[in-house]
C-alpha cells in the first residue's frame, strides 16, 4: 500500500492583510518515487484568504520542492540522473541502477528527466531572479523565497523557487559546500538590503543555513521544510 502525506502552507497568514488562510482544495495529488525506492502519494493542500478574495492560492513549499512540476520522481532522482550521465552511463545502465533501488523508470523517462534538468540548468537566473523580486514587491510588498539544497555524491544542487508562484528561478550545481562559486551565486541575490522577509529551506545543516542567514537581513525569517 502506498502511503499518503498531506501538506498545508507553512505560513497560514495572508501576506497582504494577515488574515488566517482557509482551506480551499488540493492543488496536486500525485505519487512520487523517492530516491530510496519508496513511493508516497503527496497531497499539496491549497489555501486562500477569505478577506482579500483575490483568487490567490497558497500551498506547501515542502510539497512543491519534493518533485518538479509535472514529474512523478523526486527532484533528487533527477539530480542523480544528471550525475550518472556525467559518468557516461547509458540509459539502460541508469535504468538498471534505479531498478536495484526499487525504482521503476524507463529509458524514455531517463531522457525526459535529463532534458528537463538541462533546461533548468540553462536558465538565466541573473535575469529571472530580479524580475521575480520586482513582481513580488509589486504584488505583495515583500520578497519570499524557497531554497532547496540536494546532495548527490560529491556535488550539491541548489534550487531557488519563487515562494508565491512556485516557479523555479535558479537551478545550479556546485562541487560541494566548499565551492567558492556557491557563495558568489548566493551573494548575487541575497543581501541585507534586499527586503526578503521569508526563506523556506532545509531543516538542519552545519554550514548552509548559517551561510544563508549571514547574507540576509536579521529580519529575514527562516522556515524549515517539513520532514518527509
Amino acid at each position: 500500500m502506498i502511503a499518503s502525506k498531506y501538506y498545508k502552507p507553512e505560513i497560514l497568514a495572508c501576506p497582504k492583510c494577515k488574515a488566517r488562510l482557509v482551506y480551499r482544495h488540493a492543488i496536486s495529488n500525485k505519487k512520487i518515487y523517492y530516491s530510496n525506492g519508496k513511493q508516497v502519494k503527496i497531497h499539496n493542500l491549497g489555501y486562500s484568504c477569505p478577506k482579500c478574495s483575490d483568487g490567490k492560492i497558497y500551498a506547501s513549499q515542502t510539497a512543491n520542492k519534493i518533485s518538479l512540476r509535472g514529474i512523478t520522481y523526486s527532484t533528487k532522482i533527477v539530480c542523480m540522473i544528471a550525475k550518472l550521465k556525467e559518468r557516461h552511463m547509458s540509459r539502460d545502465e541508469i535504468c538498471d541502477f534505479f531498478y536495484t533501488k526499487g525504482i521503476e523508470i524507463s529509458d524514455r523517462n531517463i531522457d525526459n528527466l535529463y532534458k528537463r534538468y538541462k533546461e533548468y540548468l540553462q536558465m538565466d537566473y541573473k535575469k529571472k531572479i530580479p524580475m521575480a523580486f520586482e513582481q513580488m514587491l509589486k504584488d505583495y510588498g515583500q520578497i519570499r523565497l524557497s531554497i532547496d539544497l540536494i546532495t548527490v555524491y560529491d556535488s550539491i544542487f541548489i534550487i531557488v523557487y519563487d515562494y508565491f508562484t512556485f516557479d523555479i528561478l535558479a537551478f545550479v550545481c556546485f562541487n560541494g559546500l566548499e565551492d567558492k562559486n556557491m557563495n558568489a551565486f548566493l551573494e548575487s541575490f541575497l543581501n541585507p538590503e534586499a527586503p526578503i522577509t521569508v526563506i523556506a529551506s532545509i531543516r538542519k545543516d552545519s554550514y548552509f543555513i548559517p551561510l544563508l542567514k549571514s547574507l540576509c537581513s536579521s529580519k529575514t525569517k527562516f522556515i524549515a521544510y517539513t520532514k518527509y
